[in-house]
């Protein structure tokens, strides 16, 4: 009687096969380990870059609800972006001579010298965010897996330039705060994942002071 069988060969064919699929199971964990890192650390950027959208929405500098937003004075920004031709005009170089169009205020008013909230309720202004720091928690709005820090650094910095060529030369952006008030702020937001005390992210947006203009409208009786 003849009985069925594994020869050596084939014996041999199978523990080679199961140990070459043994020896990929650590590189798949290890592969699904970075796809997840990968993707708390979109979910720590997307958190930072909402923040930093949220903040530019405010206004440049303190101003009064009633006024409309317009350009403020500074005491070190670049001399081509201060009232032209001297102290007395509402414009700068470039600006409209029209109503309704951006311009400085009818008297010299300075920019805010000191960033910070103020002691308010509320946030009026894009300064209002320096030294503050928020905590987003697993679980809570959002559903965030991991616990972060958004800490907000909002500084003047250098806004000189050689305005009087075309192109624009010499803008280059520096980082490094500078002794205010400027006609640029940059905003900083930095993440750090609280579990593991790691910094994830540093994002930077830039604010000029540019004001606004004033939309016309009718009113009916």
């Amino acid at each position: 009687m003849t009985r069925k069988g594994f020869t050596l060969i084939e014996l041999i064919v199978a523990i080679v096969v199961i140990s070459i699929a043994l020896m990929s199971v650590p590189l798949l964990l290890s592969q699904a380990n970075k796809s997840n890192e990968f993707n708390i650390n979109q979910e720590a950027i997307l958190a930072g870059a909402t923040k930093i959208g949220d903040i530019l929405t405010y206004p440049w500098n303190e101003s009064n609800a009633s006024q409309t937003l317009q350009v403020f004075d500074v005491t070190q920004g670049d001399n081509n972006l201060s009232r032209y031709p001297d102290n007395t005009s509402t414009r700068r170089i470039g600006h409209f001579k029209e109503n309704y169009r951006r311009k400085f205020y009818s008297q010299i008013t300075q920019a805010s010298l000191i960033l910070g909230h103020e002691n308010t309720n509320d946030f009026d202004d894009i300064d209002d965010f320096n030294g503050i720091t928020e905590s987003i928690t697993n679980g809570g709005v959002g559903d965030y897996i991991k616990d972060f820090n958004i800490t907000t650094t909002v500084k003047y910095i250098d806004d000189n330039a050689t305005y009087s060529s075309s192109p624009l030369l010499n803008m280059n952006i520096n980082t490094i705060g500078v002794t205010p008030s400027t006609n640029l702020k940059m905003v900083e937001v930095k993440v750090v994942d609280t579990t593991n005390n790691e910094h994830i992210t540093t994002l930077r947006a830039f604010s000029a002071n540019i004001g606004s203009y004033e939309l016309l409208y009718r009113t009916f009786p």
